[in-house]
């Protein structure tokens, strides 16, 4: 679920934390980071919460209604279909998820408030009112009306967001990946397999080999944070390294770090990520001011051998 992007900015915002927070061992580093980590993967499963909470209030609705002392047409002749959905009963019987919601607290996280009048919005758009009106509805129509709920409804709510913010200091990092991922999975269900989508529906696919790589750029850059300072200097002129914002130099050495440890990792895919997350987390100036330095560090680093990548066609692409 969570992509490299992710993961290098995470390591980055721990160095930020470190450098701006005086010395902490390694050890209290990387408990950062993994809790950072934790944390987007519990987000996952809040917005998840919250999918099966407004498709589930439709039922919640039908009650209300049907107690009403005076009746309309729309109170005796409303759709519950949405709660029935088979994914998400499937879903809720499932020990692994029963697991994940304890694991996570997703519970604790719903305000009914919040959740009826999502559900309230959701009713009053087309898409709801056309799923509504199918009378045999697929696989296809089930998976469709499910991930329009997270990308318009949960994913547009700014009092969700207002919520979500006092538990998730990195919600507007997150945000996007964790409700993103959350429909890109559901459109990959497979009702020929569910046991094998659960799996990665539910974050239990293997992700050790990312979590790896995050700790070893935090580690390697702590361990060669010297070396790289002395390779930063001379290419920043009349520029002492103090006098750089502490955010590039930060994006630099994790760059330079890439390049000179990590052999299956592009220098391109090193240099466009970080040139890119410099535009969204630092100054205006930065992103020409990291590229500058880093385009001529890579030549430098490749002629002198330094560079050593394994793969074909890895240092050029």
């Amino acid at each position: 679920m969570i992509s490299r992007r992710i993961l290098r900015v995470k390591v980055m915002q721990v160095l930020f934390a470190h450098r701006i927070g005086g010395l902490e061992s390694p050890a209290a580093l990387e408990k950062m980071l993994l809790g950072r980590i934790d944390k987007t993967k519990q987000l996952y499963f809040v917005y998840l919460q919250f999918l099966i909470e407004i498709s589930q209030y439709a039922l919640v609705d039908s009650a209300k209604r049907a107690n009403k002392f005076i009746q309309n047409d729309a109170d005796l002749n409303i759709n519950t279909d949405i709660s029935k959905n088979s994914i998400l009963l499937a879903l809720c019987s499932d020990d692994v998820f029963k697991s994940k919601q304890k694991q996570f607290s997703s519970n604790a996280f719903i305000d009914k408030k919040l959740v009826k009048d999502l559900f309230k919005l959701l009713q009053q758009t087309d898409k709801y009112v056309n799923y509504c009106e199918i009378k045999e509805k697929s696989t296809a129509d089930e998976i469709e009306i499910l991930r329009y709920i997270a990308k318009k409804i949960i994913g547009a709510s700014e009092p969700l967001d207002e919520l979500l913010a006092e538990h998730f200091m990195n919600l507007e990092d997150d945000h996007f990946i964790t409700l993103h991922s959350l429909q890109k999975k559901l459109k990959e269900y497979n009702d020929t397999d569910p046991a094998d989508f659960f799996k990665s529906f539910l974050l239990e696919e293997d992700d050790s080999e990312d979590i790896e790589y995050a700790k070893d750029l935090l580690y390697n850059s702590l361990e060669h944070g010297e070396e790289i300072d002395h390779i930063i200097q001379p290419r920043l002129k009349n520029w002492d390294m103090d006098r750089v914002a502490m955010l590039d130099v930060i994006l630099l050495k994790l760059t330079i770090c890439e390049f000179l440890y990590f052999p299956y990792i592009p220098l391109k895919v090193s240099l466009n990520e970080y040139i890119d997350i410099s535009k969204e987390y630092s100054t205006s100036k930065s992103k020409d001011f990291i590229n500058g330095i880093l385009d001529k560090t890579m030549k430098i680093l490749a002629d002198e051998g330094k560079i050593k990548k394994l793969g074909r066609g890895l240092i050029n692409n």
